[in-house]
């Protein structure tokens, strides 16, 4: 019994303490194309428009059903039949009766489709239903990438933020330190010790920001990859250097994204669906064969008989008015086929958009992280000075305020412009496969 405590108390720790991490954005990425909700309910749609395939399939194959009845006949249908029939008197007649009150058959049937021009129609629909079913997969797949991409260096952007915010508290408290020796030794005015401490008010504040947009960045991803509050996620990853490729690269081509391929099978899927409407007004012919055996009785005398019937043809079927049926059909599908190429237009022109913007904007961090990197350090020496002239007492509160006021932009622009640059590049570069 200890052992099972034991065991259950560990289950409940690791449950409690549960955590999954990441060592880059590709292991991410793989959990997810696993483990979310977008990924397995794709999955389960491809799986089943390969079995639409099947049934359309089953359809142009040939179909056996067996069948059965058992009847009671109150009444049974009679006949007069002339007695020269049975070799006696013309114009005398015989009542004959058709069959005994209880009857019972069994049968089997077999039909084969020899011509059904709409079925190979609806067949070849099918398949490329299956198609577009995959592409839309992978579309949504390509969709999830990029908003995990997108919250996975928000969340990196905001733990260097969080990480220089931890430093500027470190440096304002140093900076109160030297101002409060002052206030002490009556030699600074006591409005500039409080913009003191509203600036180590600001620093706090400012941290408590980017650990909301830290948080939001988790709880994005947790509600991506489809893991509860109770595991946490952990990525071992932080903006390293980046080697900034120049901005003439060669991107992935809109030809070759998921949502292109999925507007271009849509399209033929309307196409196949419009010439399936205009297929389904013809002939259709198909063999068939019957066998049924029959056995009747009567119990009040014992009487029964059995015989079998079995026939052999072929079936022709031409649709010759059904109202505007198939003429509405046909026109209805060919304007949803026109409307398809239209929207495979839209799409076109979307994904080209989304392209030019990526790159607009990888272009611009490319161009500007010189600059900022640049501005990191002149501001950090900039900081270094101010903190020595403080200690000294050879600077006023406004000039240091303001020098510290600047690193801190610069520090936050190259941050926010590396995260940017990565992740424009990124999704400039990614391929769903």
């Amino acid at each position: 019994m200890k052992w099972l405590l034991t065991a259950f108390i560990c289950a409940a720790t690791f449950s409690v303490n549960a955590q999954v991490q990441f060592s880059s954005l590709g292991e991410l990425l793989q959990y997810a194309d696993r483990n979310s909700i977008t990924a397995k309910q794709g999955k389960m749609l491809v799986d089943a428009s390969r079995e639409e395939v099947g049934i359309q399939r089953s359809g142009l194959l040939p179909k056996i059903n067996l069948s059965g009845t058992a009847d009671y006949n109150p009444i049974i249908a009679t006949q007069l039949i002339p007695e020269s029939v049975f070799g006696g008197q013309d114009g005398k007649f015989r009542k004959v009766q058709f069959g005994l009150p209880f009857g019972f058959t069994s049968g089997a049937e077999l039909s084969i489709p020899v011509i059904n021009l709409e079925k190979w129609k609806q067949l070849e629909k099918a398949k490329l239903q299956s198609v577009q079913t995959g592409w839309t997969q992978k579309a949504n797949l390509e969709n999830l990438h990029i908003q995990l991409t997108r919250y996975y260096y928000q969340e990196l952007a905001m733990k260097a933020a969080v990480k220089l915010n931890l430093q500027n508290g470190e440096t304002v408290t140093k900076l109160l330190r030297i101002m409060a020796q002052r206030k002490q030794n009556g030699v600074l005015n006591p409005s500039d010790y409080n913009r003191s401490k509203n600036l180590q008010l600001d620093v706090l504040n400012a941290g408590k920001e980017y650990e909301r947009l830290l948080a939001e960045a988790r709880i994005g991803l947790h509600a991506l990859l489809n893991l509860p509050d109770s595991v946490e996620i952990s990525l071992n990853d932080s903006l390293q250097d980046f080697n900034w490729p120049m901005t003439n690269y060669a991107a992935n081509d809109i030809s070759n994204r998921p949502g292109w391929k999925e507007a271009n099978v849509k399209a033929d899927v309307a196409q196949k669906l419009w010439e399936e409407s205009r297929r389904a007004g013809l002939p259709k012919l198909s063999f068939y064969s019957r066998y049924t055996y029959n056995w009747q009785m009567k119990f009040s005398t014992n009487t029964n008989i059995g015989f079998d019937v079995s026939s052999l043809g072929l079936r022709f079927d031409f649709p010759l008015f059904q109202g505007n049926f198939y003429r509405g059909t046909q026109t209805k599908n060919e304007l949803l086929f026109q409307s398809a190429k239209l929207e495979r237009d839209k799409v076109k022109s979307s994904l080209q958009q989304q392209q030019k913007e990526w790159r607009n904007n990888y272009t611009k961090a490319h161009e500007q992280h010189a600059l900022l990197l640049e501005k990191t350090k002149v501001a950090a020496d900039n900081l270094r000075i101010a903190e020595l002239n403080m200690k000294e007492g050879v600077m006023e509160f406004n000039e240091y305020n303001e020098i510290f006021l600047e690193y801190n932009k610069a520090q936050l622009d190259y941050l926010q412009n590396l995260s940017d640059g990565i992740l424009y590049y990124l999704l400039l570069t990614q391929n769903v496969q």
